[in-house]
């Protein structure tokens, strides 16, 4: 449970990038106690770090659907449900998927006090 007494929510087929440079085209970001965590396609921890040091907002021109976070003092892109996946196919994401889950991550960086910039995407 996070301090605000949510369960654990994992985000899957997320797109984590740092820079220009994609760093996991299916990766998964975990909320957990009041810490976030980036994992990789593998499921290997690419940065974790207490919401009290993640900040986020939505990434200019990206239509609202990618997180520009600084994690730990390290700044990456996150698209959560980007990368979707049907059997072995590859397709992306639905974009009311990736909006909702945007918000939903939004969120629950603010809640568990992380600081969140409001802006229009």
């Amino acid at each position: 449970m996070s301090p605000n007494g949510t369960a654990t929510r994992v985000f899957d087929e997320v797109h984590i990038g740092k820079g220009v440079r994609p760093v996991a085209q299916h990766g998964f970001v975990a909320v957990d106690r009041g810490r976030l965590k980036l994992l990789g396609s593998d499921r290997q921890e690419i940065v974790s770090a207490p919401m009290s040091k993640v900040a986020a907002a939505k990434a200019r021109f990206s239509g609202g659907k990618t997180l520009a976070m600084k994690v730990a003092g390290t700044r990456y892109t996150v698209s959560p449900g980007w990368g979707d996946r049907a059997g072995k196919l590859l397709r992306p994401g639905r974009p009311e998927r990736v909006a909702r889950d945007t918000e939903e991550l939004l969120g629950l960086i603010e809640a568990d006090g992380g600081t969140v910039e409001r802006r229009d995407a």
